[in-house]
Order: structure tokens, then sequence, then C-alpha cells
């Protein structure tokens, strides 16, 4: 295992951090990693964090109920806010469209949006009988189109041209998580329900899946073969510290070239100095790297961020001892893998009487992990 590189400059080189850094008591008690802190962020937590697929521009959705969109200028090493827009509820989940020029939003409101970037405007294209919790545009061989997943426990998709859906799935239980790789789409229930839908050439359920995974799933990340033209598994995490790589179709070879099965690995777990009491913590949110297919990212409720190599089975990189003094909510690669912002914030699991004075927080750092290098199970 080595340690996380920190940023005691510019992150990016050429302009001065503090036209976009936090102040310097700030950055002492809230950003230990001393990474580059993103202007104008959310009042409340980050539901979810994306990079553009044509630009360097990153949107972050927020229980604040608002959705914010920043252009990230690498060589200026500058960060400046492109806009943002509010549903009348928490923002659940948002999403890219395929062209980068529009950002779909999911919310408690009941309601999922579109906004164009370019108009700056944003209108309803997708409603659902109780809160939105994920939203995903479909862009298919044959078709195109946005998929979103409800505490109604309804999977729905739509034509944004038409106010009704094109295609609709009941499930048994409300959906918690979800993601989509063409032509696979996974959705995570209540009751650790795993639904798999095969989107070519139109979705359909497929089966529901058991999992490794004994309590709660909060995230769920599709994994691909090394071309990256095949999802072959993905990865869960739950509620106890845990995580599952699971292989639907029967399992994937590692690098030493057999073929293995459904594995899970402990995480996110504190064992505090002079105790024998370990404290274990959500996993908030997980995605596979999209160069190197192998590896992924888990964020936690104890304040960190960690890098795994899903074939090697080890652990690649965990961020220092300095942990964050508040929960990583969210986190997403770049679309070249070069970079990896996180957000941290109070994700309220010992209640509102520990509230803290932390703030919420969008953080941008270089990533430079390589598969092949010695980790740690």
């Amino acid at each position: 295992m080595f340690q996380t590189k920190t940023q005691t400059g510019n992150l990016f080189g050429g302009g001065a951090t503090s036209t976009v850094g936090a102040t310097a008591a700030t950055a002492a008690a809230g950003n230990p990693l001393k990474d580059l802190e993103l202007p104008n962020g959310p009042t409340d937590c980050v539901s979810h964090l994306e990079f553009s697929p044509k630009s360097n521009h990153l949107i972050g959705s927020s229980w604040d109920g608002s959705v914010r969109c920043w252009d990230i200028q690498t060589q200026a090493g500058q960060v400046n806010l492109v806009g943002q827009q509010a549903h009348e509820g928490p923002v659940l989940d948002c999403a890219w469209h395929a062209d980068g020029t529009k950002v779909f939003t999911a919310s408690a409101d009941k309601m999922a949006k579109v906004w164009d970037l370019q108009s700056n405007q944003s209108m309803a294209v997708a409603q659902h009988d109780a809160p939105i919790k994920t939203v995903h545009w479909i862009q298919g061989t044959s078709y195109q189109c946005l998929m979103t997943g409800s505490w109604d426990k309804t999977v729905k998709f739509w034509d944004t041209r038409s106010p009704t859906p094109s295609m609709q799935f009941q499930l048994p239980e409300r959906v918690y998580a979800a993601d989509v790789a063409w032509p696979l789409a996974v959705v995570v229930t209540a009751n650790r329900g795993v639904h798999c839908y095969n989107l070519d050439p139109q979705p359909t359920h497929v089966k529901q899946f058991d999992t490794l995974l004994k309590h709660q799933l909060r995230c769920v990340a599709i994994c691909r073969d090394k071309t990256g033209a095949n999802p072959i598994g993905y990865a869960l995490g739950c509620i106890e510290g845990r995580v599952a790589v699971e292989f639907p179709e029967g399992g994937q070879k590692t690098i030493s070239g057999k073929t293995e099965g459904n594995f899970q690995f402990k995480c996110h777990r504190q064992t505090e100095s002079n105790s024998s009491v370990q404290d274990i913590y959500s996993v908030h949110k997980t995605m596979f790297h999209p160069i190197h297919r192998g590896l992924f990212v888990t964020c936690g409720g104890d304040g960190q961020f960690t890098f795994w190599d899903k074939d090697a089975r080890v652990r690649l990189q965990q961020s220092p001892s300095e942990r964050q003094p508040q929960a990583v909510t969210a986190g997403c690669f770049s679309t070249q893998g070069d970079m990896f912002a996180y957000a941290t914030g109070y994700d309220w699991t010992k209640g509102h009487a520990h509230t803290n004075q932390n703030g919420y927080h969008v953080y941008l750092t270089k990533c430079d992990i390589q598969p092949g290098q010695k980790g740690r199970k």
C-alpha cells in the first residue's frame, strides 16, 4: 500500500488556491488532505457527483434542493461555478446526457428535470408517486431514453418528449440505488433486492439476484471486462462496512488466470486507540475507474475513500489516517480517470443531536492509481 499524495499548493498549477480553496482555519479542521475545494458549494449533504462525458464539467446534487455545475480548468488551476438549478425538495441524484449539454436531476419532490446548460433553463420530464431516488440517461444503439427509480417501487423509462413513461416495471420494494452500463442496468432496492435489466433491444427484467451481503444496500457500480465493451458484474456497498463484488453470469478470470466467483470484504471500519471496539460505517458510494477497469473506489461514513483492485483482490490506496472529520458521501472519477472528486458532510447516522459544524464541502484531487501496485488485503 502506498500513501495518498497531499497537495500543499495549487493542485493543477498556475493559479492561487486561495481563490477557490477553503480558509486556513477551515482547511486545518475540515480538509486534512489539503485538496482543492470547489467554490460556492452546497449547504447540505451531497447526494451524487458526476463528471461530464465530454468535458471537465462536474455536477453535484444536494439535499439542500439544488444541483450545481462547476467548470474545472486544469491548465489554469481554476474552478468556476457554471450555474445551479433547484427543486422543491432534496435532489437525490443527477446524471449527464450523453452529449454533455444537459443534466438530469431526481428529487424528493417526486419530479425529474432536465437542465439545459446553454440556456440555463430547466423543465420537468418525469414524475413518480414518491421521491425519485435514481436517474440515468440511456444512450442505446437503437434508442435513447431516461431511466428513473423511485421509492414508489417502480422503475420507469421515459421518452423525454412525452409526459407518460414508455415502459414501467413494478418492484417489490423501494429503489435505493442503480447503475447503467449498456446493455445492463442494475437496480438495488430495500430488503437487499438486486434486479438486473437487459436494455437491448428494449428494457427487459432479467432476474432478481441474491447477494452475499446481509445488511441494507447503499450503492452499486457496474464493472466491465478489460475491453470495456461488456458489463460482467457489479460491486455492492452496504451499511455494515462491507462490499460484495458479484458476477451474475458465473464468475470472472483473475490475473492468475483462474475463474473465481463472487466475493466480499470488510472496509470503512475504525478501531480507536486504546479500545477493542470497532466502529462500523456505511459504504456510501462505489465506482469503477473508467480506464483501469478492474480498479474501483469506495467512499465511507468513516471520512475516508479507498481504492481497490478487484482482480488482485487487494487494497491499493487509502486516504491517510488524518481522515475527514465527517463522512465522504459521494465521489467520482473524471472521464479520463486523472481526477477524483469527493464530497464530505454529515450523513445523519447519529441523528439530529450529533449534527456537526464542519459544513458541506466538495474537493478535487489528482488521481494516479495504477493496477498491479502492491496493496494490502
